[in-house]
């Protein structure tokens, strides 16, 4: 990785989040607070809703909660290569009766 990120003036990573009655970005809870999901980079920052370094959403379909699977689609784009893969995933939502989700972890590349 270290020789990748040496090379490489940008990176990309895809997430997708395959959902069943599982919201997982910017969810309001009771206390009217967002809840999201949030990503954390090789290099230790942190990828979340409504700060600085925020991951592209392409589509945002887990929100509806009809009984079908939906996708919440991430795209994270840096230039700073260093910051990429995502190695983990956190605050993912805990599950109640019916819910369910499917997390794809997609290619990164380094450009």
């Amino acid at each position: 990785m270290n020789f990748l990120h040496l090379l490489s003036m940008d990176a990309t990573h895809s997430i997708i989040i395959h959902c069943l009655n599982t919201p997982v970005w910017n969810i309001t809870n009771l206390n009217h607070q967002k809840k999201s999901v949030r990503f954390k980079g090789w290099n230790g920052q942190i990828f979340e809703a409504n700060k600085l370094l925020e991951p592209m959403v392409l589509k945002d379909e887990c929100k509806i909660q009809d009984g079908s699977w939906h996708q919440t689609h991430f795209l994270f784009s840096t230039q700073d290569s260093v910051q990429l893969p995502i190695v983990e995933i956190q605050r993912l939502p805990s599950l109640k009766s019916g819910q369910k989700y499917q997390v794809e972890v997609g290619p990164v590349c380094f450009l």
